[in-house]
């Protein structure tokens, strides 16, 4: 038989674990007292009711406490029914926490591969001037880049500062089709700004690249989607 220390957690989690808000199944009052002053046989099915049902083996408790009457003097079968009862909540609470885990372990890795796969795209803007329409400066070739999702390297014009940014894809009617608000980092003397851009819904064509760095003009620069 347990001793008491040993009994509190399994009468803490027979008294919470199972709470049957509807009283499915549960004895009469008369049958808990019974119950309680344990003076029905350990092969009686109502002690298996009560191993899984916490609010009746909360009233059994509660008699017990004003009768002076000890759960510890429970038959060894009794006590084997109520102790495989916590043993399986045990049991179920860890396969629960052990699935929670697996399952974000293994979510992490994969949100990881999907960034680390995506293509990526340099577009080195310095060597065009600031223009306001799609045609291209000194007849440099516009900027290209492919209808899918990648990460873009936007390499920025000389002395471009660093800071968040606005940047916006134009179409021919200069009409806004992508707009976000990257920042751009200073590293080595050149001033960059990488990010993630989803080509997959644009038609190809020709487009302006325009940015803008508060309280700066808006700058714009020619770009062919294929």
């Amino acid at each position: 038989m347990p001793k008491e220390d040993e009994f509190k957690p399994i009468e803490n989690m027979l008294a919470h674990a199972n709470p049957n808000p509807n009283r499915e199944g549960c004895p009469s009052p008369a049958e808990l007292e019974e119950l309680a002053l344990m003076r029905r046989d350990a092969s009686d099915p109502l002690y298996v009711h009560v191993s899984h049902c916490s609010p009746c083996y909360s009233a059994i408790r509660e008699l017990q406490r004003h009768r002076g009457v000890s759960p510890l003097g429970a038959s060894k079968r009794v006590w084997t029914w109520w102790a495989a009862a916590a043993a399986l909540l045990c049991v179920i609470a860890g396969a629960v926490w052990y699935a929670m885990q697996t399952r974000s372990k293994a979510v992490a890795p994969i949100v990881a591969q999907s960034n680390v796969k995506l293509p990526s795209t340099i577009l080195d803007l310095r060597p065009f001037a600031t223009v306001r329409s799609e045609e291209s400066s000194n007849g440099s070739t516009p900027l290209a880049m492919s209808r899918r999702r990648q990460n873009v390297v936007l390499v920025l014009p000389v002395a471009s500062a660093e800071g968040e940014y606005a940047l916006k894809l134009l179409d021919s009617n200069l009409a806004p089709q992508m707009t976000s608000t990257p920042v751009a980092k200073l590293a080595d003397g050149v001033t960059s700004i990488s990010t993630e851009l989803d080509l997959t819904r644009i038609s190809a064509g020709r487009y302006t690249l325009a940015l803008k760095r508060e309280p700066e003009d808006w700058r714009y620069f020619p770009l062919q989607v294929r």
